[in-house]
């Protein structure tokens, strides 16, 4: 399914909910993916209006030599038929015999001779003039498919291709690792506090050997269970928001200059 191109409000939005800090970094991965998915479609309508105008460009040079060397092949013709008015003169002469008047005679044999070698130069004429037409067809036809191979979709300049996995998706999953791992300090944090706590004021002491591990840490394990139900989610996505701040800001920035630049070449064929 094609994307939607993006637009100068898209990335200012973008830009304001990077400033939110209600905003998930999960919210904000899936929006620059977007952005870069959309922004394929605008890499694309650039590609055909480059395709376009270069076709456009392609197309008035070849018919305007086309018409030079149709114009050449016409006189060229028209050469032709008064060479072939001159023959049909010629035999017109001979048709009641040799003429006894030697300056006639010599008159003949030397419109014969220049007959001759015009023809010979015609022909020589319509032989480079042929040619030339055809290696302008045949330049023609490599210069377009040259032009096709302009006119299809492109990978993104910006963070690899969509089917592929891209960088945008690694560098998620990347800082997702990291939070999994920082994330344990605070959710650890917090119950060994409260086990610290319950030792010191002396709740959790036993003298059942067998129940040490349960009876000895019951605050641990009871302030565990309520960061697990009540903040490790709010921990994670708190932490996941500050890892991933640079590397949305850094990519924000990179899509903003690619934006910019795609969008002044597109204006430059409006």
């Amino acid at each position: 399914m094609p994307f939607i191109p993006i637009s100068e409000a898209d990335l200012q939005s973008f830009k304001d909910d990077l400033s939110q800090s209600n905003k998930s970094a999960a919210e904000l991965f899936s929006t620059l993916k977007n952005l870069k998915n959309g922004f394929k479609t605008n890499e694309d309508e650039l590609v055909k209006l480059k395709y376009n105008s270069a076709k456009k460009r392609l197309e008035n040079d070849y018919l305007l030599k086309k018409e030079h060397w149709d114009a050449e092949i016409q006189e060229l013709k028209k050469q032709f038929k008064q060479l072939d008015n001159r023959i049909v003169a010629a035999e017109q002469k001979l048709k009641n015999g040799i003429p006894e008047d030697l300056n006639i005679m010599e008159k003949l044999i030397a419109e014969q001779e220049s007959i001759v070698e015009d023809q010979e130069k015609l022909n020589i004429a319509e032989t480079e003039l042929i040619a030339h037409v055809r290696n302008i067809d045949i330049e023609y036809g490599k210069e377009q498919e040259k032009l096709n191979q302009l006119n299809t979709p492109v990978d993104s300049n910006y963070n690899g291709s969509i089917e592929d996995e891209s960088p945008i998706d690694i560098a998620e999953k990347r800082i997702k690792f990291r939070v999994s791992i920082i994330s344990l300090v605070p959710i650890l944090i917090i119950p060994l506090l409260a086990d610290l706590f319950g030792k010191a004021i002396g709740l959790q002491q036993t003298n059942n050997v067998n129940h040490q591990l349960i009876s000895g840490h019951y605050f641990f394990f009871i302030a565990l269970i309520l960061t697990e139900l009540f903040l490790a989610d709010k921990i994670k996505t708190r932490i996941s928001r500050l890892l991933s701040v640079r590397y949305l800001q850094a990519s924000f920035t990179e899509l903003q200059q690619l934006f910019n630049k795609n969008n002044k070449e597109l204006n430059s064929f409006k």
